[in-house]
């Protein structure tokens, strides 16, 4: 997919493993919401907002350190009729470091999402993620790719 402007550089910073400059494709009072309910050692809201640069910086860092080989392969792109951007991602790597209660096992994780994002003047004022949790954290053996 032929991508420019800032979600090509979001794209391109998280296949770097750069969390920074995750972070600073966000307006320096931007939000990461998660529209999943949030693992137990996220602690306060169920479905979590990253505020701020270095919140946002935080939350990638710390997920980038439990797959330290991701990879994310963007699959679509469209602008909305209200001037939000979404995208279709995919995401792949190794399960190697804990990420709370998320015990590493040396699994590979494959799962998809997708973002939706608000720009604003300095960035993006808002990201809302959506993914199946049950892809990202079940067992292997628990995600079944057979028909039936």
């Amino acid at each position: 997919m032929n991508m420019t402007g800032l979600v090509a550089r979001y794209a391109d910073a998280w296949n770097a493993h750069h969390p920074g400059a995750c972070a600073g494709c966000f307006a320096p009072d931007g939000e990461r919401v998660w529209r999943v309910l949030a693992p137990p050692h996220v602690g306060g809201d169920p479905f979590p907002r990253f505020r701020g640069r270095e919140a946002v910086r935080e939350g990638i860092a710390s997920f980038m350190a439990s797959v330290p080989d991701l990879v994310v392969d963007v699959t679509a792109l469209s602008d909305g009729s209200d001037g939000r951007i979404w995208i279709e991602w995919r995401l792949w790597g190794t399960h190697l470091h804990d990420w709370g209660p998320w015990t590493a096992r040396g699994e590979p994780v494959d799962f998809v999402g997708v973002s939706i994002f608000t720009i604003g003047d300095r960035g993006f004022a808002e990201e809302r993620l959506y993914w199946d949790q049950l892809l990202m954290t079940g067992p292997p053996a628990a995600v079944s790719t057979a028909g039936g």
